[in-house]
């Protein structure tokens, strides 16, 4: 019988929300014809440098699961299945699996696609935290994930200042060109193809927009210092996704995932508790 404590319920409120989010990543990526199986008929390229993706192309797993249709396919189902078992067990060998296998599918996609993705760091990282069922290990881990939420948005504005493109008035609207040339090209009268088109010719505008961007993705460098403004943060990631999203064609969803560790928890296990404590009595 799982123990009832106040950490081994929250535990479990956060495995039954937080893992099907990454289940549903998954699946979107899956419509998105980006999981291993789909990708059988692109040849496996390797630009990369780094130690780690090279010591991970010599085993030959990469080659061997986009080549071989059945163990790509048997790849993904185990990668859908042990989160799910997860979910209902809540047995921790099931979770560190499938962040092996996901971590596998990562490498996977950026060595054949030859792009470094970052996309499902989002789900590799608030995993972990899962790993352990010791209070102060798995809040430590989950403290963890949320510094690192923090770290990803403040240093991004903190590259941006550094290097001084946020001070080139014309620095959003030449990248603009570059990336969304196929937008403007093949669907300029879109929400995002119009963006585009008025920031290209009105550079001062993308210029306050690329400002408002940094001084956002600074602001997350608040919560290093107090949980004070998190439920700010919160919401600035949501409004970052969509901005991303319009200005940018950029999907960023998959990062909301770690947006997670930014939820007052104890508020969450007491609307929980109130629903279900309505439950019981509607149905007595």
């Amino acid at each position: 019988m799982e123990n009832s404590s106040p950490f081994n319920l929250q535990y479990s409120l956060k495995a039954r929300i937080v893992i099907p989010v990454a289940m549903v990543i998954l699946f979107i990526r899956f419509m998105s014809r980006a999981l291993i199986p789909q990708m059988e008929n692109i040849p496996v390229l390797f630009p990369q440098t780094e130690l780690f993706y090279a010591w991970v192309y010599k085993t030959g797993i990469i080659q061997f699961l986009v080549s071989d249709h059945w163990a790509g396919a048997v790849f993904d189902i185990v990668m859908f299945f042990s989160p799910l078992a997860f979910i209902i067990t809540l047995r921790r060998p099931f979770i560190v699996l499938f962040w092996l296998l996901a971590l596998t599918y990562f490498i996977t996609y950026n060595i054949v696609t030859g792009h470094h993705y970052h996309g499902l760091i989002g789900v590799l990282i608030v995993t972990i935290p899962f790993f352990s069922k010791d209070e102060k290990r798995f809040n430590l881990l989950w403290e963890g994930a949320r510094y690192y939420m923090l770290y990803v948005f403040a240093s991004a504005a903190l590259w941006k200042i550094l290097r001084g493109s946020v001070f080139y008035t014309d620095q959003l609207s030449n990248i603009l060109k570059a990336q969304q040339l196929d937008l403007l090209l093949q669907d300029s009268d879109s929400i995002s193809g119009h963006i585009a088109s008025y920031l290209i010719a009105n550079p001062q505008v993308g210029h306050v927009v690329l400002l408002i961007n940094v001084l956002l993705q600074l602001s997350f460098a608040i919560g290093f210092f107090t949980k004070k403004y998190d439920r700010l943060l919160l919401v600035l990631v949501v409004l970052f996704t969509i901005g991303n999203y319009f200005v940018m064609s950029i999907i960023s969803v998959e990062i909301l995932i770690l947006a997670f560790t930014l939820l007052n928890w104890d508020k969450v296990q007491a609307l929980a508790d109130k629903y279900m404590r309505k439950q019981k009595v509607t149905t007595a």
